[in-house]
């Protein structure tokens, strides 16, 4: 299993990088959730490919991908990690980030039922200038629908 959830997921970033979007949003389930914490203007969590659709399509208007490379997948059944690099122009102001990004997935009956987007935010978010969403990001949660840690304080 892991084996061909690991090519899955490289053939999806394989069509996102050609700009097949429409491949993407297809191997998603009906209640996908995309979790991407940060202040750049499209983040956030979505819910479902229309979501998604409108997630790609913000990110587009905000920021020009420069260059994008895929370093390594690591599969463990319908766990999948993805670990890579990438340099952008944020459109607006001209400013460029480049930041390690981890993406980790959850398939379901082998199609993308959860994505968590992890990346260096605070070099993103400031490309943006400031901002109250860049504020937010750096002070606390940016509509979290829940805790990030459960249970008791540390130590208990």
């Amino acid at each position: 299993m892991s084996g061909e959830s690991k090519q899955f997921v490289q053939r999806l970033y394989d069509s996102f990088l050609d700009g097949d979007l429409d491949s993407v949003l297809h191997a998603m389930e009906d209640d996908f959730e995309w979790n991407a914490p940060g202040g750049a203007p499209y983040n956030g969590i979505r819910h479902g490919r229309d979501q998604m659709r409108e997630f790609f399509h913000e990110l587009r208007r905000w920021v020009r991908v420069d260059r994008m490379d895929v370093d390594d997948v690591i599969a463990d059944g319908e766990k999948v990690v993805v670990v890579g690099r990438q340099r952008a122009t944020v459109i607006d102001t001209g400013r460029h980030f480049e930041t390690p990004w981890v993406h980790v997935y959850t398939l379901r009956g082998g199609r993308l039922a959860t994505g968590l987007a992890l990346a260096d935010t605070h070099a993103i978010a400031s490309c943006f200038g400031e901002s109250t969403k860049e504020r937010e990001a750096l002070t606390g949660s940016l509509g979290s629908p829940r805790e990030v840690f459960s249970g008791g304080e540390p130590g208990e």
